[in-house]
């Protein structure tokens, strides 16, 4: 003959399955955590890649306007699908720049790419970097927090990826 279970063996069977399903719900929801934030740093990271491209793309297109408009102060493009004119600032070389001297990379940023200083939800952070070799313009480097940056040189309208320093030996 079998015994049933009494009312405290059920309650602490309850119990423990309780127990063992938080803890499994728990696991999951820390393995769905980890993967949502590597997924976000690799969207980020292309988005910043995509936005490096097309800075250098937007930066060539207004060279070639300043060389076919005679060599303007300004170059005027017209955005598509609008009657809107975007005049962008250009140095004596044709090169996008801005005779500020302070907030002359936040601003280039803006002339170029018309957006914040972001990308995805994460911010932007654009410094002048000055040296001695570059004699007639600037040097702007445009970054985020992983490290990933690139940099714009308006004396020869050079877009470059900067490259991360291994940390390993």
């Amino acid at each position: 003959m079998t015994k049933t279970p009494s009312y405290t063996e059920k309650k602490q069977r309850s119990l423990t399955e309780f127990i063992v399903v938080v803890v499994i719900i728990a696991i999951l929801m820390k393995f769905l955590i980890d993967i949502s934030f590597s997924q976000q740093a690799k969207i980020t990271n292309v988005a910043f890649v995509g936005l490096g491209q097309s800075f250098t793309s937007k930066v060539n297109v207004v060279h070639g306007q300043w060389l076919m408009d005679k060599q303007p102060d300004f170059v005027v493009l017209n955005r598509l699908n609008s009657n809107e004119k975007q005049y962008v600032a250009v140095n004596k070389f044709g090169w996008v720049d801005d005779d500020h001297k302070s907030l002359a990379c936040q601003r280039i940023w803006s002339q170029v790419l018309t957006i914040p200083l972001k990308v995805v939800n994460e911010s932007v952070v654009a410094i002048e970097i000055h040296k001695k070799s570059i004699k007639n313009g600037r040097l702007c480097r445009y970054s985020i927090a992983n490290g990933q940056s690139f940099d714009y040189r308006s004396d020869t309208g050079k877009v470059k990826p900067v490259e991360l320093l291994s940390t390993s030996h």
